[in-house]
């Protein structure tokens, strides 16, 4: 496919190395496939991924940029920050990679405890193993639970296990956005907000409020695309970002094919234009 005819854009993908399906070079080579010209790896609270990516895509031809998606705390909701043009190597950021580790950590020992009073017994060791280098967290304990015949799939494991209001839920521990801002700032990145829709903000004004508060912050952008947007969800979020002078971002937040209208990358109804990226490239600190 010629490059003049590549005009799309995959800003927020997920690999093995967090809770994707795809290792990181593999997902390049199926975003290349899909037609698009540039991809963002944006895997959770890791950078383990970026270097066998970034590689793979400059082999196939595909433009790179180096993301992550850090969670942060919310009282209710989910507050996710994307952070572009990342470098990995950065000190602050490896350290507050490191802080997110151990919660996780403490976090899947207190879930395999509670799974273990309901006398279901889950092999830390072998847990470890099975991810490797990959960060591990509730989809790998589902997976086992998956493996060991107490549930029949995933969804089954999170519904009576591990899903919020269930016998082995803990309530994740995590960073303010306030932080995962600046040291994705500190990094040489650009903040985004992931996902608005996912803010469980009731009304507009409680999405301005929060939005004022990240821009703050140092907040740059927002994601408008996003395969949980509707119409009138982009409409909002476009006047977000214009009411606020952020830059637009979005993607597919893929993590594996599934059904029909499932996450694909580069899906077809709402694509994220290149242009995107230049206006996304000039917020760079």
């Amino acid at each position: 496919m010629a490059m003049e005819s590549r005009r799309w854009i995959d800003l927020h993908m997920h690999s093995t190395a967090s809770d994707g399906v795809y290792p990181p070079a593999k997902l390049m080579e199926i975003a290349w496939d899909r037609g698009l010209s540039a991809a963002a790896l944006t895997d959770h609270d890791t950078v383990s991924g970026l270097d066998a990516a970034s590689e793979r895509a400059r082999k196939v031809g595909l433009e790179f940029v180096n993301g992550i998606e850090l969670a942060a705390a919310r009282d209710r909701g989910a507050l996710h920050i994307l952070g572009y043009f990342i470098n990995p190597k950065c000190p602050a950021l490896l350290t507050l990679l490191d802080r997110i580790v151990s919660l996780r950590n403490q976090r899947n020992h207190d879930v395999i405890a509670r799974l273990a009073d309901l006398g279901i017994d889950i092999d830390h060791e072998r847990l470890n193993m099975r991810a490797g280098a990959d960060v591990i967290g509730r989809p790998h304990i589902a997976a086992e639970l998956v493996r060991c015949g107490i549930s029949n799939d995933m969804r089954h494991a999170f519904n009576h296990y591990l899903g919020r209001g269930k016998p082995a839920f803990i309530e994740r521990q995590t960073v303010s956005a306030e932080e995962a801002i600046a040291v994705i700032r500190e990094a040489g990145g650009v903040a985004s907000l992931a996902h608005p829709s996912q803010l469980g903000c009731e009304t507009l004004l409680e999405l301005e409020t929060v939005c004022h508060r990240l821009v703050s912050a140092g907040l740059t952008a927002i994601e408008v695309n996003h395969p949980d947007h509707g119409p009138r969800d982009i409409e909002r979020f476009s006047g977000i970002a214009a009411r606020f002078d952020l830059a637009r971002t979005g993607g597919s937040d893929f993590h594996r094919f599934g059904p029909a209208g499932g996450h694909g990358i580069g899906f077809g109804k709402r694509r994220t234009p290149f242009s995107w990226l230049d206006l996304l490239n000039q917020r760079r600190v």
